[in-house]
């Protein structure tokens, strides 16, 4: 039998350590797989996506800036795909292309402590998908900058999340409050802009859990929001685990297995890292 092809949807994305993450577990678990980068042209998303699908690549995942266009050539989604409005893993089952989300599922399932007090930063896909996903326990704060269409973003935390949609200016009054901040917006992506200053991070709690969650990190040095945590004393990750959470999930919509959580992260984190 050919080996069975799997591969992200992204760009840009050739920095990805999906495929590390991916064909390691693959290889561990004794399945004939190979997980590559399909980096696409945003105009060239539809004609590469059927292109690839008749070829027979078995499953996706999808990353930015591709998580809702991509709704447009699937067959189905799951209910919460539906209502996200995102798409971070496509499985090709008796020839139809599913999309799913795990993102959500995948954050909360690998934070190191449970957290009730939550401050979460941004409205984009993958903090539509905490929203979705967060358990009753948790308290959550959303917060986003003001822009022309904050009433709509409002809109869909109320409905997502049955909360108020927070000015980010209003953010100091929460910030000693929080058990965990996340940072699901692209800021700091592309430039050296932390979203939260070393002088916020002061005004929070010494244990607090910050993550700097932007979808799939490419970058090797820590992005400036979890830097700017650090230099407070402050204990920050900066997405591997969500990134490893989320393909865990993703790998046992494919495969019918579970893979080994322990071997995808060794193949993408440096072993003092990786070390708990």
């Amino acid at each position: 039998m050919a080996t069975t092809r799997y591969g992200l949807l992204g760009y840009p994305a050739r920095h990805s350590k999906s495929p590390a993450m991916h064909n390691a577990a693959f290889k561990q678990a004794g399945i004939d797989a190979q997980y590559d980068v399909y980096e696409v042209a945003p105009n060239a998303l539809a004609a590469t996506f059927k292109s690839l699908v008749a070829s027979g690549v078995a499953g996706f995942n999808v990353t930015m800036p591709f998580k809702e266009a991509i709704m447009l050539y699937l067959d189905e989604l799951t209910p919460l795909a539906r209502r996200l409005s995102a798409v971070n893993t496509v499985v090709i089952r008796d020839g139809k292309t599913i999309g799913d989300s795990t993102d959500g599922a995948g954050f909360w399932r690998t934070l190191r402590d449970p957290a009730d007090q939550v401050i979460l930063i941004g409205t984009g896909g993958a903090a539509r998908a905490i929203m979705a996903t967060a358990p009753k326990s948790v308290t959550l704060h959303v917060f986003n900058r003001q822009s022309d269409r904050f009433a709509e973003k409002a809109a869909m935390v109320n409905d997502l999340a049955g909360v108020e949609l927070h000015d980010l200016e209003e953010i100091g009054m929460y910030l000693p409050y929080a058990d965990l901040i996340v940072n699901a917006t692209n800021v700091g992506m592309q430039s050296d802009v932390s979203i939260l200053s070393t002088e916020q991070f002061y005004e929070t709690q010494p244990d607090v859990q910050v993550v700097g969650f932007i979808d799939i990190i490419n970058k090797k040095e820590p992005t400036p929001f979890v830097a700017a945590a650090r230099a407070a004393g402050r204990h920050a990750d900066d997405g591997l685990a969500m990134l490893i959470g989320q393909g865990a999930l993703s790998f046992e919509q494919w495969t019918g297995q579970l893979p080994d959580i322990n071997v995808m992260k060794q193949a993408i984190m440096p072993a003092e890292e990786g070390e708990e």
